[in-house]
């Protein structure tokens, strides 16, 4: 699970329900959860619709 999953859940929000909030596509949403890293403002919408910081984000899941 990526890390943005990992926050999207935890607010119980849908990839749907974040694109909402953020204006970051569903797609774009969708890539970074499986793999990609987010980047500019991407990374900086995400995080502060998220309530994080974008180090938060960013960071590797413990495995």
């Amino acid at each position: 699970m990526s890390r943005l999953q990992e926050f999207r859940e935890s607010l119980n929000l849908t990839q749907k329900e974040l694109y909402e909030k953020s204006g970051i596509s569903v797609r774009t949403i969708q890539r970074i959860e499986a793999g990609t890293e987010p980047k500019g403002h991407t990374l900086k919408v995400l995080a502060t619709t998220l309530g994080i910081s974008e180090n938060d984000l960013l960071k590797k899941m413990k495995v």
